[in-house]
């Protein structure tokens, strides 16, 4: 480490500076009748050599190696006046649009003054970025995204091949599951938003607010060292092209949800916002732990303080509203002199429901002779569940000179999401069942960054970034209770409360939790290029690279729960009541049902984790045609986590590790249209805090536990590609992957038996290997058979192909299985129809995944699970109205397929008529209309 940091050091201290270049990009038409001009000259006035091009069939052109600064441009053409374009801002690596117009010669044209930044939110400008990209990559613009229906960066960014979505929010790559991507917003790590899993929720980014987004699938010095699947870089919007705002909103129907009457529980007069109000909280003189356990659960202060929370049991019918989403979106550019201050704001909302019918059956072993599996418990889940979310973007760039750039990025969100469940069903003693939950969580998730960009010279260029994150997570009064009645009997439910003093999970239960995380980090990068004269090809230019980043994160999360007991063996009266009877307080007393307090010292866990980590690169231009770009990071990690277990034993993990990454990534460039990529680096996999902790937290919409393992370990994997790419046009691609990954310790969720019941863990498999093939193809149409309809279409199709096998696995499992959580094939193929004179927009997408494990089990009670193949299909129609108003309609998941969790009962490996359902559910088609506004 000491000799990586005084490389660095020195590399910094010795590498000098000149500008860099930009390119500039456009559209010259005719003043009067807005046909595009054929052969218009453009030139940058008083360049030596002359720097111009002249504009295409179309009217466009491009000027590229373009001196950062601030320039004069001259357009002209015969038959029109010479236009002067004063004060044209060019960055270093950056595209300034010019769009302009030129007037016939007899005509006097005042002084007009254009300023624009590059475009890189188009099909085009992603296309050439990742044609460009050192690194196998991927990628969607924002253009792309305006064609679908897509609200949220979870929708978009299953459009990118080898990519799918688990639960409509965490992205899988390649077949691999959440854990194994690491995703940066603007180019900064982005904290695991969840509490269970390392993963990054994907809905909390407007769609409208997304400049583009890349998946990069092989690794690189300068990239991060924590990932398996890809390194997913989400881009919001930040400068500007001009002023503007925009208003928009809609509405959706789903089919059996919306204006079906549907139970719910009473809330905060908040919840519409996202948070609750405090009716849900324990109140700030509620008694401790220490305190309750002092007075005694049974005293009478302690039961006052039990009766005096919100009501326990609230249920009412209501119909449900269409969901309503609205966004609000402006930017401005300001001139401060010779600088420039910009700003993209966007302010987003939303209220949705969801109603679920879902099956759910458990099953005993299955008999070795018939091979049947008798079922445990069956269920039949009444779920609703109403989300809010209020999202605020603002993005602010001050421009110093064409060579400094000071951002300062902002992203803000509060999610509350409200779930009532009503469950009935039956279990193997006969007994009938009728079950309830009503859960609220609600997430307060900040994320800031404060970069500057400095070109330093025409060889050289400084980024560096200063970010902090703050979660907070909040499940305040989290109520389940049981009740049962002998089956096929017309007898009151009785309510199901422990004998004893000691509550549990699932009976008469309220749990509250709470969670903060504060993450603070900064990154600094510095690139050398070789000098080389003014026409030199950018790919042909020798450059190194240095940098650093640094991560600290700090967690503390506090859970406490209470459940009704009954060691005074009340009478069968009372436990027979309703509920909205039986939860009243004044049930509740010191010689009858009481509360008890459940929270066990593992319920607490503080943790902290430092990373620290260097690289150094050099991209090596061996020949006209061939490059390759080298390096090593070296990640120092220490992952710390505190906790007891059973109040006497005490949980330290204390992990140091340093980690060297070398990484390679090489390209042959076969002709101007089509190029040959090789790459291979090491990366590692690390344990999210929640997989460490010893907390068990109890989930009532699967029936099982959910315990962490402090003994995982790092895992580590070598990843090898190969990939072809073909550009036959300008914005379309096709291209041919192949991949191979070897595993050692890598980590999947599984399930444990024991005899109080199934929990959901993790752990870590010896070692295992992913092999496949991806196709990715963009083609427009136009040219094909001179039809105008077939001109103004584009199709889209992404595919893989995957095989894995988990070569040696944990105790209880078998070898030679699916690694899990890995889909074993990805379509996505979509039909873009575009008419812009007469304003109309049609997409068809399709989607699917494979079969893929869920969870592995143990291979004595419960069998492993799969989560089986839908296909999806979206249709979304759109049409402009004028300059000004856009109307679009759609339907989302068009076919309505179940989703399936199918358990491999004769545990074959495969899924087959005698295997068992294990979940089963559709959410229903979702139907929208919205309107936007531009002004």
């Amino acid at each position: 480490m000491k000799f990586l940091l005084t490389a660095i050091a020195l590399l910094v201290l010795h590498l000098a500076a000149l500008a860099q270049s930009g390119s500039l990009k456009g559209t010259i038409k005719d003043a009067k009748n807005n046909e595009a001009i054929i052969g218009a000259t453009i030139q940058i006035v008083g360049a030596n050599p002359v720097i111009g091009s002249v504009t295409d069939v179309e009217g466009n052109f491009e000027i590229a190696k373009v001196p950062a600064g601030v320039h004069q441009l001259q357009i002209s053409s015969i038959s029109y006046a010479t236009k002067t374009i004063d004060n044209v801002r060019v960055e270093a690596g950056k595209m300034t649009l010019i769009n302009s117009a030129l007037a016939e010669d007899n005509k006097t044209l005042a002084e007009v003054i254009v300023k624009g930044q590059r475009g890189t939110n188009t099909e085009v400008a992603v296309i050439t970025e990742i044609k460009q990209i050192e690194q196998v990559a991927v990628g969607i613009s924002a253009q792309q995204i305006s064609r679908s229906q897509d609200r949220d960066a979870s929708q978009v960014i299953r459009r990118v091949p080898g990519v799918s979505i688990q639960d409509d929010r965490f992205i899988i790559v390649r077949g691999l599951n959440e854990r194994y991507n690491t995703v940066m917003l603007n180019d900064v790590i982005t904290p695991s938003t969840e509490v269970d899993i390392k993963a990054f929720s994907f809905d909390l980014i407007p769609s409208s607010a997304i400049d583009r987004m890349l998946i990069f699938k092989s690794g690189a010095a300068e990239l991060p060292g924590d990932f398996g699947g890809g390194i997913i870089k989400i881009y919001t919007k930040t400068i500007p092209d001009a002023n503007s705002f925009y208003a928009g909103f809609s509405t959706s129907y789903r089919a059996n949800t919306t204006f079906q009457n549907h139970s719910s529980y009473e809330g905060g007069k908040t919840d519409w916002l996202g948070f609750d109000d405090g009716t849900r909280r324990l109140p700030s003189n509620f008694p401790s732990q220490r305190r309750i356990n002092a007075f005694g659960a049974s005293s009478e202060p302690v039961i006052n303080k039990f009766k005096s929370l919100s009501p326990y049991f609230a249920l009412n019918n209501k119909m449900v509203s269409p969901d309503l989403r609205a966004q609000l979106g402006f930017s401005r550019r300001f001139y401060i002199g010779s600088k420039e201050l910009t700003n993209f704001t966007n302010i987003n909302y939303t209220n949705a429901h969801t109603f679920s019918n879902v099956e759910q059956y458990r099953y005993f072993a299955a008999d070795p002779t018939t091979g049947k599996s008798a079922i445990q418990y069956a269920y039949n889940d009444q779920l609703l569940t109403e989300n809010t979310r209020l999202g605020v973007l603002s993005n602010w760039a001050l421009i110093l000179n064409p060579r400094t750039k000071i951002e300062f990025r902002n992203l803000f969100n509060q999610l509350g999401t409200k779930e009532t469940t009503l469950r009935t069903g039956y279990n193997d003693n006969n007994l009938e069942l009728n079950n309830y939950a009503f859960r609220y969580e609600q997430k307060s998730i900040y994320t800031g960054q404060l970069n500057g960009t400095h070109e330093l010279s025409s060889q050289s260029r400084l980024r560096w970034t200063g970010g902090f994150g703050y979660t907070n997570r909040q499940e305040p009064d989290y109520r389940r209770f049981t009740s049962s009645r002998p089956q096929g009997s017309d007898q009151p439910f009785r309510i199901d409360v422990p004998q004893q003093p000691s509550p549990t999970f699932q009976n008469a239960a309220r749990f509250y939790s709470n969670l903060n995380e504060y993450v603070t980090t900064g990154r600094v990068d510095y690139e050398y290029k070789k000098a080389a004269p003014a026409d030199t090809d950018d790919k042909q230019i020798l450059k190194l690279r240095a940098g650093a980043y640094a991560e600290y994160k700090d967690r503390t999360f506090k859970a406490r729960y209470f459940g009704i007991v009954n060691p005074n063996n009340v009478s069968a009266e009372v436990l027979s009541q309703s509920p909205s009877q039986f939860f009243r307080g004044s049930n509740l007393s010191s010689t009858g049902l009481y509360y008890n307090e459940g929270t066990n010292t593992q319920d607490h866990y503080d943790a902290q984790n430092m990373m620290m980590s260097g690289y150094v690169g050099a991209y090596l231009p061996l020949s006209a045609r061939f490059n390759a770009t080298i390096g090593f990071r070296g990640e120092y990690n220490r992952q710390q986590l505190q906790s007891v277990v059973n109040g006497v034993q005490p949980i330290k993990v204390d992990n140091p590790i340093f980690s060297p990454l070398p990484s390679l990534n090489a390209s042959y460039n076969l002709s101007d249209k089509s190029l040959f990529r090789l790459a291979y680096s090491m990366s590692v996999n690390r344990p999210e805090f929640r997989e460490l902790a010893q907390f068990a937290y109890y989930d009532f919409n699967y029936d099982v536990s959910r315990v962490g393992n402090p003994n995982l370990k790092i895992a580590k994997i070598h990843n090898a590609d190969v990939r072809y790419e073909f550009y036959p046009g300008e914005g379309e691609l096709i291209s041919v992957a192949g991949f191979y990954k070897y595993f050692i310790n890598p980590i999947e969720a599984k399930i444990n038996y024991s005899g109080s019941g199934v929990s959901y863990t993790v752990d870590n498999a010896n070692n295992a290997y992913s092999m496949g093939v991806e196709l990715e193809a963009r083609k427009s149409l136009r040219g094909v058979s001179g039809s105008g309809f077939l001109d103004n279409m584009t199709v889209l199709l992404n595919a893989a192909l995957i095989k894995s096998s988990v070569i040696n696995s944990f105790v209880g499992q078998e070898n030679n299985r699916s690694l899990q959580g890995q889909s074993p094939y990805l379509v996505n193929a979509g039909v873009y129809y575009t008419d812009p004179k007469q304003g109309w927009q049609v997409n068809l997408l399709y989607n699917v995944i494979g079969r893929r494990i869920f969870a592995v089990g143990d291979r004595s009670v419960q069998p492993t699970i799969y989560e089986m193949p839908r296909n999806v299909i979206d249709l979304t129609v759109t049409k402009k109205i004028g300059d000004h108003i856009e109307v679009r309609a759609g339907i989302q998941d068009l076919l309505n397929q179940p989703f399936r969790l199918i358990q491999d009962s004769n545990l074959d490996k495969k899924i087959t008529a005698s295997d068992d359902v294990y979940q089963r559910f559709r959410r229903g088609s979702y139907s929208t209309v919205g309107i936007t506004y531009k002004f």
